[in-house]
């Protein structure tokens, strides 16, 4: 398996498994116009010609960029394919001289296995200037803000009451 640049032959594949985790609520639709416009954020994993899956680096400000679009074909889970994608995203953000990378996801300890901490969407005031005012979720927002220092050190911990999406979500378990 590599992850790599994604390619103008990549669309089809991304948009389609998208679409399934969008029609299941589990992440934004991304138009094909949208996937055209941004295909060089994306990185994709493929196996021998085999599209595995894909995600976006997508850079806010000169040193925050957010992790997002991130999905994995089904039958290519638990084989580390969404870690060696969010890897290579974390990889090319200290490429491009970024501080911090985020993601908002369903999935928290996913992105903790992966050296993110739960922050606060309130700490993330780029994220919350950009995409969540178009976002069918913005009033029911039920994802956790998860960031990531570049330079090793650990974001604030979360105090007791902070919320983590766009509305006040509970902390998950430990």
């Amino acid at each position: 398996m590599i992850v790599r640049a994604a390619r103008e032959t990549d669309i089809g594949p991304m948009k389609a498994l998208i679409d399934r985790y969008a029609a299941e609520d589990r992440m934004l639709e991304r138009s094909d116009t949208f996937l055209r416009a941004n295909l060089g954020d994306f990185l994709v994993a493929d196996d021998a010609g085999t599209f595995l899956g894909c995600a976006a680096l997508a850079g806010l400000t000169t040193d925050l960029a957010e992790l997002r679009s991130l999905a994995v074909a089904s039958d290519a889970g638990r084989r580390g394919v969404g870690r060696a994608i969010v890897l290579a995203c974390v990889e090319r953000a200290r490429e491009r001289g970024l501080r911090r990378v985020f993601a908002l996801t369903l999935v928290p300890d996913f992105f903790v296995k992966c050296g993110f901490t739960l922050s606060s969407l309130g700490r993330l005031p780029e994220k919350s200037a950009s995409e969540c005012p178009v976002c069918p979720k913005r009033f029911a927002c039920d994802e956790h803000a998860m960031l990531l220092h570049l330079d090793g050190t650990t974001p604030p911990a979360l105090a007791p009451g902070d919320p983590v999406g766009g509305v006040h979500a509970p902390l998950p378990p430990h």
